[in-house]
């Protein structure tokens, strides 16, 4: 999971500024998160309908437990990402402090 690393290598508020100014377009369509989720579940449902169509079934039970460890893996990805925010702001305040003698 090299990718992981990578996504830690460009935890820099210049690549986050980047990306705002010149970047792709934001999405339109914000939804609340309980809206979006709903929305991706109902069409995941509609999907394994077609192929398992028991609601209590080991498919259904699958997807949830890999739905689970993704979800958490990116809350923690994203959690190192923002102390490494907190980290670079941090720094830069003491230069900027060093610099003008503070």
């Amino acid at each position: 999971m090299d990718y992981i690393q990578k996504i830690f290598a460009r935890a820099k508020i210049k690549n986050v500024i980047d990306h705002l100014l010149y970047g792709h377009e934001p999405d339109t369509e914000i939804n609340d998160y309980e809206s979006r989720m709903e929305k991706a579940f109902a069409q995941y449902g509609e999907i394994v309908a077609k192929y398992d169509p028991k609601r209590n079934s080991e498919l259904y039970d699958a997807a949830n437990a890999l739905t689970e460890v993704i979800s958490a893996v990116y809350m923690e990805i994203g959690f190192q990402a923002g102390l490494l925010f907190m980290q670079e702001i941090y720094h830069n305040g003491e230069k900027h402090r060093r610099a003008n003698g503070e």
